[in-house]
């Protein structure tokens, strides 16, 4: 319909050949965020005289386009398009509508002849009204009760969205069950490769002003983000407390709408550039991965980062002790005592033993107990340590078994038989008077 317009002002212009003048859509325009508009127009100027420059201009003081592209606001740089030329023809295309757009736009071209120069603006000139559209889809993700990344649109869109990857195999036929306008993926983020680009597409919705619809996805995804992780300046290396940043830098034809961050196999609830952690726990360490959305009338694109791993170093976690063979030995037999520990960055490098608050003689992570004897038994613990701190193990109880039971009852038999034998000869040699 754009089209039509332009060819029906150009044909008018002749009949104003001899007339300084701007000619312009009656009335104003309305455009969804996110499409595109073409201004129709056409200019006209007296015979003898040469058109050297043309400009559009928004508001009165931002150029939109200009003969000159280094003039040009740098809102509009890549996204306006002069579809005219320096004859009669004035049209211009504005792609990736925002809402800021919205104004009133007038021509003005420059032009000399009989050795003066002079200019024309257009008054008055063409409003632009920009609204939401309710069929631009949006990015969200679920947790439970599986991963799943979620496109959606509005209610009163009456499209369905399905996913597509990027060769334009669909992922998701079928929309969300109850969910009228949106599709879901159910996709952890270990299933989706480094880089893969994703598109969801309003199926049967077709933009005429957008001509990116029609491009191989890889045209017009953003770059392949990456993360970036700062963490305190002076620091060698991000320890447990710290605070850390992580950024998804990634490079896009258009506004980026939304952010993902996934950390191992769950997708985070955080949705900006930066993902911000005030004070860094174990927890918080693991392999994170950033995507960027963009989006517009009837479709959207995501595009995966590589994953960075971020290691939150620690003191050793979940110390405890382990008796081998067991925690009852007898006397006489050896006990291996071993200090281990659950989690531990670095690894540990330093042990030390105890016995109740005693520290004993040793500092490698098992302690042996040759030969243990009576008084050895008693409640043990271990401290295993790194460069990040030291931690202790709740104690253990050894016992330990009398072994020489046996030997003390047949001690005592004949201890007591040698007395009775001795008793019993004395009353045989009295003499009973």
């Amino acid at each position: 319909m754009a089209l039509v317009l332009v060819a029906a002002f150009c044909l008018l212009s002749g009949a104003y050949a001899k007339e300084w003048g701007v000619r312009l859509a009656p009335g104003p325009l309305a455009r969804w965020a996110g499409s595109c508009v073409t201004i129709p127009c056409s200019f006209t100027y007296p015979t003898g005289w040469t058109v050297r420059a043309v400009r559009w201009i928004r508001d009165g003081d931002q150029t939109v386009y200009h003969s000159d592209e280094a003039l040009v606001n740098d809102d509009f740089k890549r996204r306006a398009r002069y579809l005219g030329d320096l004859q009669h023809n004035c049209s211009l295309r504005l792609a990736g509508l925002r809402p800021s757009d919205q104004g009133t736009y007038r021509f003005r071209f420059y032009a000399a002849g009989d050795d003066r120069s002079d200019s024309w603006t257009s008054d008055p000139g063409q409003r632009l009204n920009v609204s939401d559209y309710a069929c631009r889809p949006s990015l969200g993700r679920r947790i439970e009760p599986a991963p799943s990344l979620i496109c959606s649109m509005k209610a009163k869109c009456r499209y369905h969205l399905s996913w597509y990857d990027r060769d334009g195999a669909r992922r998701s036929p079928e929309p969300t069950p109850g969910g009228a306008g949106a599709t879901e993926l159910r996709m952890s983020p270990s299933q989706l490769a480094p880089g893969v680009a994703l598109r969801c597409q309003a199926d049967g919705y077709r933009d005429e002003c957008d001509s990116d619809q029609s491009q191989p996805l890889g045209t017009v995804t953003p770059n392949v983000p990456r993360v970036e992780v700062s963490w305190p300046a002076g620091k060698a290396a991000l320890r447990e407390g710290d605070g850390f940043t992580l950024r998804c830098q990634a490079a896009a034809l258009r506004p980026v709408a939304g952010y993902v961050w996934s950390r191992g196999d769950v997708w985070l609830p955080e949705a900006g550039q930066d993902l911000r952690v005030g004070q860094a726990a174990v927890s918080d360490g693991g392999s994170y991965a950033c995507g960027v959305w963009v989006s517009g009338p009837g479709w959207g694109y995501l595009s995966l980062s590589a994953r960075e791993p971020v290691e939150v170093q620690h003191a050793p976690t979940g110390v405890r002790v382990t008796a081998a063979p067991d925690t009852s030995p007898q006397e006489g037999e050896s006990v291996t005592l071993t200090c281990n520990y659950t989690n531990s960055l670095p690894a540990p490098n330093s042990y030390a033993w105890y016995r109740g608050s005693r520290q004993l003689n040793g500092s490698q992570q098992e302690m042996v107990l040759n030969n243990i004897a009576a008084e050895q038994a008693g409640e043990y613990h271990c401290q295993a340590g790194n460069r990040i701190g030291r931690s202790q193990s709740p104690p253990i109880n050894i016992t330990v078994r009398c072994k020489c039971r046996g030997h003390v009852k047949r001690d005592l038999r004949g201890m007591f038989k040698s007395r009775w034998e001795v008793l019993l000869k004395e009353l045989l040699s009295l003499k009973w008077e």
